[in-house]
């Protein structure tokens, strides 16, 4: 398996030495970086074509199963008075989009549409497939919600109207901020949905969970971590006015824990950054975890999109503090993107996003009349970040097992004077003492690597056989100039 450079992870740090009154470093890194990749993008893939998504489409969670891909989204028919609903639709390439007639909702006097539910009935917001369900429920669905009280009364269906009429009478009435609070607030919600297929579901009676008197106002993903055996669930939250992401978590589909605080900004940020969604999802080997997450400027009321990487879904750090997917050239005021990371095809991965022309605080557009866009960012596979070498530099890995397989670097090297050669050398020691080449896998039998390669086996003097190597712990050192390697697996 191909293991990519997400982190500096599986990268050796080096280690000080002294040796006759001379200090040293034993094989640090040396001209490298990561470097994360910004995604190329796809042109439109889906558009509104029926009387009920006249009013425009929103995407809430894409998934691939069975080679299938599978998309659930909001549809508004045109008009003030039409309410969303929930649709759903496959794809075979990502591109030509079935929309199968499910015979489940009435819209305009039929029911030949692909129309689940309405969306004020459960708001969903993410869907997984569950590998330890039965299979009635081997779909799971989550959604939020919330409930309005009013001087400790519940009220059901509080429009924003009322809410707002119900503030301006206690400030006339000379209630401090304080006792407005008390008097009017909201619970927050997580509501839970079965379904043996992704189109017929059961809404669960009880709430996944109650997040007290804390804000879901934005997109809400949950998943089922196998190397955990558990449910999860990453989640809007806030602490000190600023916008942060919480992750729950239980053995069961519910009674989660109380959300904790996993990802936000820090003093590396700009001081006007929040997180604004998470863009949670699994990476598609090797156990790693992703987030994809909405970056919001306040400044500039944009919003583009980052890469958190993360090997437990609990400790996370990311790359480089640069958009993945940016709003440009297209002129975008917000970026969203919606996990999961799907094959596109045999070479490339991608993430269905929403570019939209529309400023974050601003009402109104600063490029009006276009509707928002859905589109694929896209990578080959294994490239979201790259151990980069702008000029010339030298890395050694952790070591590892050889199985006696040959050595496969997925790089790319500049057109004009790019290259990288590869070493097997012996591990590491502590303490610190020189790295030397195993012989016969050193740099001056290594052979020239270079070009765009995806799946490239190393030699040394034209062979590529570690069969001697078999079940001894190697590691990999890496010679490089104008090059980038994004994975390795041996």
């Amino acid at each position: 398996m191909m293991q990519p450079f997400l982190d500096w992870y599986g990268v050796w740090a080096g280690q000080a030495g002294i040796e006759g009154g001379q200090a040293w470093v034993q094989d640090p890194p040396v001209g490298v970086r990561l470097a994360v990749q910004e995604a190329s993008k796809s042109p439109v893939f889906i558009k509104p074509e029926h009387p009920w998504e006249m009013g425009g489409l929103t995407p809430q969670a894409m998934l691939c199963d069975g080679g299938v891909l599978k998309m659930w989204y909001i549809a508004r028919g045109a008009g003030d008075d039409q309410l969303p609903f929930i649709a759903y639709a496959e794809s075979a390439d990502g591109f030509c989009w079935e929309r199968p007639a499910l015979h489940l909702q009435e819209y305009d006097g039929s029911t030949a549409n692909n129309l689940l539910f309405r969306f004020g009935d459960f708001g969903l917001q993410s869907v997984f497939v569950d590998p330890v369900a039965p299979p009635e429920a081997r779909y799971k669905a989550m959604a939020r919600d919330s409930i309005t009280y009013h001087e400790g009364v519940p009220v059901p269906a509080m429009t924003r109207e009322r809410k707002w009429a119900i503030r301006r009478a206690m400030e006339e009435a000379g209630y401090t901020p304080e006792q407005r609070a008390a008097a009017l607030y909201f619970v927050g919600l997580l509501k839970g949905a079965v379904s043996p297929d992704g189109k017929q579901w059961t809404f669960l009676e009880e709430p996944l969970l109650n997040v007290g008197r804390t804000g879901l106002d934005s997109h809400n993903i949950a998943a089922y971590d196998a190397e955990a055996g558990q449910y999860v669930a990453y989640l809007r939250g806030h602490q000190s006015r600023r916008r942060i992401v919480r992750r729950t978590e239980g053995a069961e589909f519910g009674n989660w824990s109380p959300p904790r605080p996993v990802f936000g900004t820090d003093p590396q940020d700009p001081i006007d950054d929040d997180v604004y969604a998470a863009g949670y999802c699994r990476y598609p080997h090797g156990g790693f975890h992703l987030m994809f997450p909405a970056m919001y400027h306040r400044w500039t009321a944009t919003v583009d999109v980052q890469l958190a990487t993360s090997r437990d879904g609990l400790l996370w750090s990311r790359p480089e503090r640069k958009p993945i997917i940016s709003g440009e050239p297209e002129g975008y005021g917000m970026v969203f993107a919606f996990p999961e990371m799907v094959p596109l095809d045999s070479e490339t991965w991608g993430v269905m996003f929403i570019g939209q022309y529309d400023l974050h605080d601003w009402g109104e557009r600063h490029d009006p009349g276009r509707p928002a866009e859905w589109r694929w960012a896209t990578w080959k596979r294994d490239r979201l970040v790259a151990l980069e070498a702008p000029v010339e530099g030298r890395v050694t890995l952790v070591e590892r097992e050889c199985e006696g397989r040959e050595l496969t670097l997925n790089f790319q090297t500049q057109r004009e004077g790019g290259w990288i050669k590869a070493e097997l050398v012996e591990p590491p020691s502590s303490p610190a003492a020189p790295v030397q080449a195993i012989e016969g896998f050193g740099l001056e039998e290594a052979d020239v690597l270079a070009g765009d390669e995806l799946a490239r086996v190393a030699t040394w003097r034209g062979s590529s056989d570690l069969s001697a190597l078999r079940g001894r712990q190697v590691a990999i050192r890496l010679h490089m100039g104008r090059a980038k390697v994004f994975a390795v697996g041996m």
